[in-house]
């Protein structure tokens, strides 16, 4: 194991696309910790990002990184890249903190943790669903049973809408391999795999961690164009047709779940913008915004968590964070739930 100064925790980032930034200033959000060096194939793109964040140690190679006097690793890379460098790391005696989906086959994510174990080092994978507030404030409620046993959860993802500063400062990314099954690690961008692990991580942790059983999806024309996938605000083009329902129910019969999508790209309009989510208990529900949430409405004013309890009055949670750094939304997601997810590691 290695020798860790856990007040000076040195930190190394590789792979710097959209939430490079988010985890830097959530590093940077902790005393303890310090992000000392980035690394990227790119090397043009990796000297802008130390230059901008005033950052020293700039690679392009990972292995010289690893080389490095760092603690940990925070892998940033498209998902195919996760098993082996989330290995590699291991193998330098370096802590990982790795993006979601943390592996594509269960037996790389059994490899790895079982190397983790025996050199006593830490993975930690990057949920930030399950630490954005208003989620952390809902699985609290759950737990604080409120409204009962949850019985039924009910996502919804309406349009997303982007700052027009963000896609500026994020620029103009290459996110191809997202739409490539192997890749990504199985189907097509995003509901499948890559983005939906968000999805299933939220549907087990507000049904109190029961376990999902058997997942259905059901398949449709868009209604303007068959020929685009993803969301509003990055299309993409493919011959796979929309993907706007998936199910599920829970090794508990009584437990079911729903995700279903209406948005522009799928020629569709829903009032809620972002994601949402319902959770039905047996004398109570809750209403919460997610990423990029907006239209949560009660008494005309915007909410961001909602209480419904039988024969009481609903109590309403804000949480003034600021609001988003990508998106047009109070629900601080790449900001404020990288910061909550960075203190939890």
């Amino acid at each position: 194991m290695p020798d860790t100064n856990y007040n000076n925790i040195k930190i190394g980032i590789v792979g710097l696309g959209l939430v490079a930034e988010p985890n830097l200033k959530g590093y940077r959000s902790n005393p303890n910790a310090e992000v000392v060096a980035v690394c990227d194939v790119d090397i043009s793109e990796a000297k802008k990002f130390s230059k901008k964040h005033d950052i020293a140690n700039v690679y392009s190679s990972y292995e010289e990184m690893l080389n490095s006097d760092i603690d940990v690793v925070n892998i940033a890379t498209p998902t195919h890249l996760h098993a082996p460098m989330t290995m590699q790391a291991l193998n330098a005696e370096k802590h990982v903190h790795c993006e979601k989906p943390f592996c594509r086959y269960l037996s790389e994510g059994e490899r790895a943790i079982k190397e983790a174990n025996k050199k006593k080092l830490k993975i930690f994978v990057g949920e930030t669903y399950l630490f954005i507030s208003s989620h952390i404030k809902t699985k609290k409620l759950i737990d604080d049973g409120m409204i009962g046993t949850p019985l039924q959860i009910r996502m919804r993802h309406g349009a997303w809408n982007e700052k027009p500063i963000s896609r500026i400062n994020t620029g103009p990314l290459n996110r191809d391999w997202r739409m490539d099954p192997y890749l990504s690690g199985g189907g097509k961008y995003p509901w499948i795999f890559d983005h939906a692990v968000h999805f299933f991580a939220i549907a087990e942790y507000f049904m109190q961690n029961k376990k999902i059983n058997e997942v259905h999806a059901i398949k449709a024309h868009n209604t303007n164009d068959h020929s685009l996938a993803g969301a509003a605000h990055d299309p993409y083009i493919t011959p796979v047709t929309d993907i706007p329902i998936i199910t599920w129910n829970y090794e508990d019969k009584a437990c079911q779940g729903l995700w279903c999508r209406a948005e522009r790209l799928n020629g569709k309009w829903d009032f809620m913008q972002g994601f949402s989510t319902v959770v039905i208990g047996e004398f109570g529900m809750i209403e919460v915004l997610g990423e990029g949430g907006n239209n949560l409405i009660w008494n005309g004013e915007q909410q961001h968590l909602i209480l419904h309890r039988e024969d009481k009055d609903p109590l309403c949670f804000r949480f003034e964070e600021g609001g988003d750094d990508i998106w047009e939304s109070d629900i601080s997601y790449y900001c404020q739930g990288h910061k909550n997810q960075i203190h939890h590691f």
